[in-house]
């Protein structure tokens, strides 16, 4: 038996509460050119420094989803990964506290996670600005779609869907919640310039 045959595919993800919704509307309704108030707002929720994590500028919200925080948010909620072989010895996501790992997950139950919080927030705040699919080619995973769904909260984009994940070299994808700025009056740009 080789390594190769020792690889499976992985789903992690970390629910998408109710909760972790009102705060991302919150969230996602304040001024977004003032970092302090950002700092202040995530604080107030209870989202602390992840210490020993391997990116920078990292915040652990109450239930263990990872929030990137600069000038913007990418609030991690599922990685589409493998494990095994000589790179990816170990199941990372799925050790995180709040996260659950699926082995021999396929791209199905990635893309599954990615629906329920788009029905989530579709429930909470009606039909995205835009809900879009794109087909194939570009998805470091294999065969299968990509999709974003797109809010305006006043200044700001509230958008979901995956992306290439930065701590593979971008061998694996994940499922984010992005809020950034975009001016009011104009339309939303190409969701791909916001979550890629």
């Amino acid at each position: 038996m080789t390594d190769e045959d020792l690889i499976a595919d992985h789903v992690a993800a970390c629910p998408v509460t109710p909760l972790l919704m009102e705060q991302i509307v919150g969230l996602a309704e304040l001024p977004w050119d003032d970092p302090t108030v950002l700092e202040a707002a995530t604080r107030r929720l209870g989202w602390c420094e992840g210490d020993g994590l391997p990116l920078e500028d990292t915040l652990v919200t109450a239930e263990g989803h990872l929030a990137y925080l600069g000038d913007d948010l990418a609030l991690s909620f599922a990685h589409f990964y493998w494990v095994g072989g000589e790179d990816w010895g170990e199941d990372f996501w799925g050790t995180l506290p709040g996260w659950s790992s699926h082995e021999n997950a396929g791209r199905e139950v990635f893309d599954a996670q990615i629906d329920a919080a788009i029905a989530g927030f579709t429930q909470r705040l009606g039909p995205p600005e835009r809900d879009l699919r794109s087909e194939g080619g570009t998805l470091a995973m294999g065969p299968g779609h990509w999709r974003h769904a797109a809010w305006r909260r006043g200044n700001n984009l509230l958008v979901i869907g995956p992306r290439h994940e930065g701590l593979s070299y971008f061998q694996f994808e994940e499922a984010v919640i992005y809020i950034g700025s975009v001016e009011t009056t104009a339309p939303p740009p190409a969701l791909h310039d916001f979550i890629a």
